[in-house]
This record gives C-alpha cells, sequence and structure tokens, in this order.
C-alpha cells in the first residue's frame, strides 16, 4: 500500500483540514473569475438596471427606506424596500409562455445582516443618502463561488473538530507527555483570560448596526481565545530561551496548545467571512485586518508543521528547540500588530475594533 493511501486511512481528518483549505480555494477562485460584485445607488424617483453578462439583469427600484431606532434613539437597523424585475433571457422567454404575457414586479426587503437573494444576485445594506430617499446596496452575482467556499467551510469545522479524536497524531502523542492535571489547570486560566480579554475588546452599545448580531460574540471569542493561546506560547518561547534544562519540556507544552490555538483562529477568520457575507455581500475583501489575520494564520501553521520543516533544514534537536521558542516569540508580534497596529495604522472595516 502506498505510504500516502496509508496515512489517509491512519489520518482521515487530517487530510480532511487540507482538502478544506483546497476547496476554499477553489472557491474563492470561482468568485474571482465568474463572479461579479460591486454597487448601485438608487434613488427613489429613478429605476436601475444592473446587468451581468448577457443573460442575467434585473432592475431595481427603491420603494421604501426605514431607520429603525433602537429605545434610546440609536440607529438599530436599515430597511430598503424594493420593487424588483428580472428582465434576464430567461424570465422574458418565461414570460412570452404565460398567460399574462408580461413580466412580473417582485418585492423584496434588504436588512442590515440579512441580504435579499433575487434570482442569483445578492444585496445587501451599504449606505444611504442624509436624505434618506436613496441608499447604496452592495451587491454582487456568483453562481458558483460561495457555494464551493462555503462547502469548504463546513468540511474545515468538521476536519477540525474531528482531528482532536484520531489516535494516531502527533497531538494525542505530546497530549500523552503531559500531566493531565497540569492540562485542566491550564486550560482553565486560558478560558477565564479569553473571556476576560473577550469582554474588554468587546465593542460596547450603542452598537453599529451591523456589529447587532450573535455572530460579533462567536467571532470575539474565538479570535481571543486563539490570541490568548498565542500569548501562552509566546510566555513558554521566552522561558524556553532562559531555562535551557526545560527547553525541551516547554517546547511540547506549546506544540499541544498550537492546535488548538489555530483552529480557533482559523474558526474566528472563517466566522468573519460568513458573517461580511451577510453584511457587506462578499466574504473576503482584502481589508487589512483580514489580510493581517491571514498572514498570521500562515506564520502559525509554519510552526505548526515544525517537524517537517526541522526534517527538511536538518536541524539538531538543541537547535531545533531554541529556533522553535525564537519563532514563537517572534510570531506573536503579529498577533499584536494584527490586534494594535492594523487597528490604529492601518484602519479599514475593522477600525471599530
Amino acid at each position: 500500500m502506498p505510504s500516502w493511501l496509508s496515512s489517509m486511512r491512519s489520518k482521515p481528518f487530517t487530510w480532511l483540514l487540507h482538502i478544506a483549505l483546497a476547496t476554499i480555494v477553489v472557491g474563492a477562485c470561482g468568485t474571482h473569475f465568474w463572479g461579479e460584485q460591486g454597487e448601485i445607488h438608487l434613488r427613489a424617483d429613478k429605476a436601475q438596471t444592473l446587468t451581468v453578462g448577457n443573460q442575467h439583469s434585473v432592475s431595481l427600484f427603491l420603494w421604501d427606506f426605514q431607520i429603525v431606532s433602537d429605545a434610546d434613539g440609536n440607529p438599530a437597523d436599515y430597511i430598503t424596500e424594493l420593487r424588483l424585475l428580472d428582465r434576464s433571457k430567461k424570465s422574458r422567454v418565461k414570460s412570452q409562455e404565460s398567460k399574462a404575457g408580461s413580466l412580473v414586479i417582485d418585492e423584496g426587503i434588504v436588512r442590515m445582516n440579512k441580504p435579499l437573494k433575487y434570482h442569483g444576485f445578492r444585496f445587501c445594506q451599504s449606505d444611504y443618502d442624509s436624505d434618506q430617499q436613496g441608499v447604496v446596496l452592495a451587491y454582487n452575482y456568483d453562481p458558483w463561488g460561495i457555494g464551493i467556499t462555503y462547502a469548504g467551510y463546513a468540511l474545515l469545522l468538521i476536519a477540525m473538530i474531528a482531528f482532536f479524536f484520531q489516535p494516531h497524531t502527533y497531538f494525542r502523542a505530546l497530549l500523552k507527555k503531559q500531566h493531565t492535571w497540569l492540562m485542566a489547570g491550564l486550560g482553565i486560566a486560558i478560558v477565564v483570560l479569553a473571556i476576560i480579554m473577550t469582554r474588554v475588546v468587546t465593542p460596547k452599545p450603542p452598537l453599529q448596526p451591523v456589529l447587532q448580531t450573535p455572530l460579533l460574540g462567536i467571532h470575539v471569542s474565538v479570535i481571543m481565545l486563539a490570541y490568548t493561546l498565542f500569548a501562552v506560547i509566546m510566555v513558554n518561547g521566552i522561558l524556553g530561551l532562559v531555562m535551557p534544562t526545560k527547553r525541551e519540556q516547554l517546547m511540547h507544552l506549546s506544540q499541544l496548545l498550537l492546535y488548538p490555538a489555530l483552529f480557533c483562529l482559523t474558526a474566528g477568520i472563517f466566522i468573519g467571512a460568513v458573517w461580511a457575507n451577510m453584511s457587506w455581500g462578499r466574504y473576503w475583501g482584502w481589508d487589512p485586518k483580514e489580510t493581517w489575520a491571514l498572514i498570521t494564520m500562515l506564520v502559525y501553521a509554519v510552526l505548526l508543521h515544525w517537524p517537517l520543516v526541522k526534517g527538511k533544514l536538518k536541524i539538531s534537536e538543541d537547535k531545533s528547540q531554541i529556533c522553535y521558542h525564537i519563532f514563537g516569540v517572534i510570531a506573536f508580534l503579529f498577533v499584536l500588530f494584527t490586534y494594535f497596529g492594523v487597528s490604529y495604522l492601518l484602519g479599514g472595516l475593522h477600525s471599530y475594533a
């Protein structure tokens, strides 16, 4: 039996992780090459026609726009009511075969974090005019990319959860080397610290309408748990460099913590992508925060594959431990820049964080 096939049988969810990531990349390529996205400005006194290619065309008319406020008078939601007319070739043929012989005008509502889906198009609330007689809607037409990408997200979630139950992995071997009581205490301390950090960094009311979703709490909590674990790995790195006798033990602990840390960061990124698709009409826009979160994920992915890196570079065990701890300390600088540097220096859609 080939070695790769034997590996797939013994570590199916490790392979599924890589298959899921490849599926997400394929979906992103589908969006890039076959999808279209942009913005359309609607005024109450004029219809606009949106055309994608030669086959897909829809006319939109702004019927009504409302700002819904909470008890304190702060904006809680934006509601855009539309009248839509599908002018695509398929719709025209269907109309000619109908008894009425005319196109049907449909109704649709766009709300914050609740996009309108209409004949392959998705419309999201983006902005509104100061006189509230006009709105700007983000739109996309993506027949293949989103479905493939979301399938990749689902596979990735299954793989990350199931990975920890695989019997023959480096993670399970590391886990056997640790004291159960130590890991339990450390786990509780990390979760408590992550909860405290989540409460500190979560935006306080009144929240912008885009932030008024259950995904806010999930997204922030998962990311903060990842950052907390990365901080522990960084501290281990410093201790490992100044305490040679504990260097190997601290490296094994860091390697063990890196798996849930990186998985939480990955999950947080893709939860944010789903949220972005609901709010802004695209799941990835190369916003500075998104970009640096991805860079941070890739940096720690290198650290996760350290046994392979060490073997390829033919580094001795002693030097490998030193290099691992140095890398763990340097990698945390990417976490700090992703959170603080991007928010205060680069801005972007996440500048409120």
